[in-house]
């Protein structure tokens, strides 16, 4: 449950082909660490050109973070998406709320985030496909750090006997 279905270095190599070569036809995308380092409030390189690149290729996308409601919904205004902030990650109901503003059936859709213990265990519990990113900052929270290590080894054990770097 806590290996992802496709690992990509950043949120912006998970392309329309890659994803629909996975059989998917719209994204959640997590915001904290995904598409913006969490201590900082400029979004990461590339965010802009590959969220059209999603949109034009006919992928709706949503925002679904954790995170607190000011700063996700100034994300969303300023990227033209539809989101929900303190969603609840990794409980099945944030993703089921997801799914219905999306339209799509889970097995449809992509869960894209940088955290195994919310983001793919979510996806993964709830039948989506999951998408794992390298973070773009150790995490601003001391638990987020200390999860980092964890999720380090588990990755390197790979369960199915290959090894991810973080």
């Amino acid at each position: 449950m806590l290996m992802p279905d496709v690992v990509v270095t950043a949120a912006y190599d998970a392309t329309p082909e890659l994803l629909r070569g996975h059989g998917v036809r719209a994204v959640m995308v997590d915001l904290d660490d995904t598409l913006m380092a969490s201590n900082e409030s400029e979004f990461g390189a590339g965010t802009r050109e590959w969220l059209e690149d999603l949109r034009a290729s006919g992928m709706p996308v949503l925002l679904l973070s954790n995170g607190e409601r000011g700063r996700v919904e100034r994300c969303c205004a300023d990227l033209g998406l539809e989101g929900f902030h303190l969603a609840g990650k990794p409980f099945w109901w944030a993703f089921r709320k997801g799914l219905r503003r999306l339209g799509r059936p889970a097995s449809e859709t992509a869960m894209i985030g940088d955290q195994l213990f919310t983001d793919v265990l979510g996806a993964n519990l709830a039948g989506m496909v999951s998408v794992l990113v390298s973070p773009l900052s150790p995490g601003k929270m001391p638990h987020t750090r200390a999860i980092r290590h964890l999720e380090r080894l588990i990755l390197r054990g790979g369960g199915n006997g290959s090894s991810v770097d973080r």
